[in-house]
């Protein structure tokens, strides 16, 4: 083995952000006196960790006499540099002679390294791999800073921007950083103006520069330092609400913004306590194509295209929304930061646009709720969402059904508010999912029962077992399909399917037939 002075292998995996990194960052930001993003000062405290490694480790072959060399004679004492070892330091503890036909006069050197640790070596020998040093090698990938972001930069990003983020002085927004000590004061004039300016735009949004136009808000600085500094005052405003996707910052008067979207629909809260899924792969994988669930992560591996068609259910076509799971997260624009996202859906169909916006933090899509109504479209109906041609843009449609009227599930409210399934014919006006079709006649009577949360109340294997019996009674053989089951469980209560099938499995109840059919055995009888 030849002594090496190359940066160790996993140096940038196991990279952690010292005092001096930060103090780095710092000056660079002064130095600069503009915001940088958070790329640019990665790349840069990466460079800069270079530039120090090789010149440690160039200081460190300065005085060979430091360095261990087999050929060299060494006395009890004598503090070295290992550089076939990491380049530890060691305390020679003693020295002894040796025995070895090839080396007469080897003496062995009994060294103890800073940890502790305790190892022998070889001196006072001529002939050894170990007396020629290797100078720094200019091809070691470890101080090549393309490679070293093509193999680490998601884990150095998540590393150094977690420290910059516990530095109270140091502020982001929209990717970039700079000391909020040095910022511009926004008087809240300003901010006072640019609420009238969204008001009048009916909530935005509006650009920060465009914003900045209009408010006429000019300094003698830097225009980039004063454009972040209105972000920031902006930005901890609570009347305004950042809603750009990722690269593009604009701004919404959050009074302004639809109900939905600053709260989460009744219809999408979940209060069930999380299971573990891991042993119901194999009856999740079995589940159709277009169902997502946004409380699901099963998904995450899903369709790669940028078309993707979805089934409909309950809570989402009663919210006026769309499950971001997974897969659909893919499709539609996000943010660096912002919880919520603006953008525009454009109706294939009708060749007309209407907003939408992507709550992040709640993981769904809100703005159809009129487009279902226009529609005619039900619980099942199946929808298709694709990218755009624009940025920003989302294009969804459906495609409408050849029969006027179908058979189909159809939810009754009994005046004991007890839930009934029935095969009724119903209108049908787009494409749906039989499994998960359901028609509603009475939105208002199921309204009660989710603002009285009447099924709520009740342990959820209760509800599964409830709405199964009810839909074993529309099968001859009293087989009932968990997707059915779950797409009934939903009319009266927010459940993502792992639980569903949690609770069919481990009911003693309930018979598995094999796919997804289950029936109730002869004991529930």
């Amino acid at each position: 083995m030849l002594a090496t002075n190359q940066i160790k292998k996993d140096y940038w995996e196991k990279f952690s952000v010292s005092a001096k990194d930060i103090e780095y960052i710092y000056n660079l930001l002064l130095e600069k006196e503009i915001p940088l993003s958070s790329e640019e000062l990665i790349r840069s405290l990466i460079s800069n960790r270079i530039v120090l490694e090789r010149q440690e480790a160039q200081n460190k072959l300065q005085d060979k006499n430091d360095i261990y060399l087999p050929k060299n004679i060494f006395k009890t004492g004598d503090k070295l540099i290992f550089p076939s070892y990491e380049m530890k330091v060691g305390v020679i503890q003693g020295t002894r002679d040796g025995f070895n036909p090839d080396y007469e006069k080897l003496v062995v050197l009994d060294v103890e390294f800073e940890s502790g640790e305790k190892r022998s070596f070889a001196s006072n020998v001529s002939d050894h791999p170990l007396n020629h040093i290797l100078d720094i090698s200019d091809d070691d990938p470890n101080y090549d800073l393309a490679l070293i972001f093509e193999n680490h930069q998601q884990k150095l990003t998540d590393t150094i921007e977690s420290s910059l983020q516990k530095n109270e002085d140091l502020v982001k927004i929209a990717g970039n950083w700079f000391p909020r000590s040095l910022l511009v004061d926004v008087h809240v004039g300003i901010l006072n103006l640019a609420e009238a300016i969204l008001e009048e735009a009916k909530g935005g949004p509006i650009g920060t520069a465009a914003l900045m136009n209009q408010a006429d808000l000019n300094a003698n600085v830097d225009k980039k330092l004063l454009e972040f500094s209105f972000n920031l005052a902006l930005q901890e405003d609570d009347r305004f609400d950042e809603v750009g996707p990722a690269g593009e910052t604009l701004w919404y008067l959050h009074a302004m913004e639809p109900d939905s979207v600053k709260n989460v629909p009744l219809f999408l809260i979940y209060g069930e306590e999380a299971i573990d899924s891991s042993s119901l792969t194999e009856y999740l994988e079995v589940f159709e194509d277009n169902i997502y669930d946004e409380l699901e992560t099963w998904d995450s591996e899903g369709n790669q295209n940028n078309r993707i068609i979805i089934s409909l259910s309950f809570p989402h076509w009663r919210s006026g929304t769309l499950p971001l799971s997974n897969t659909i997260k893919k499709m539609f624009p996000t943010a660096h930061e912002a919880p919520r996202v603006k953008f525009t859906f454009i109706d294939e169909n009708e060749e007309d646009n209407f907003p939408g916006w992507v709550v992040r933090k709640h993981k769904y899509i809100f703005g159809l709720k009129k487009w279902y109504e226009d529609n005619d479209l039900m619980p099942g109906s199946l929808v298709t969402v694709e990218k755009g041609k624009n940025p920003g843009e989302i294009n969804i449609s459906f495609e409408k059904s050849r029969q006027n009227k179908e058979w189909v599930k159809t939810v009754l409210i009994g005046s004991d508010q007890a839930v009934v399934f029935a095969m009724l014919k119903q209108s049908i006006s787009a494409n749906f999912n039989e499994r998960m079709a359901i028609s509603v006649t009475d939105i208002d009577a199921l309204d009660v029962l989710w603002d009285k949360k009447v099924y709520l109340k009740e342990p959820i294997q209760k509800t599964v077992t409830r709405i199964m019996r009810e839909l074993a009674k529309l099968n001859p053989q009293g087989q009932v399909h968990a997707q059915e089951l779950y797409a009934a469980v939903n009319v009266v209560r927010r459940c993502p399917p792992s639980m569903i099938v949690h609770q069919l499995i481990t009911n003693p109840a309930i018979e598995h037939l094999g796919d997804l059919y289950f029936k109730f055995g002869d004991k529930e009888k």
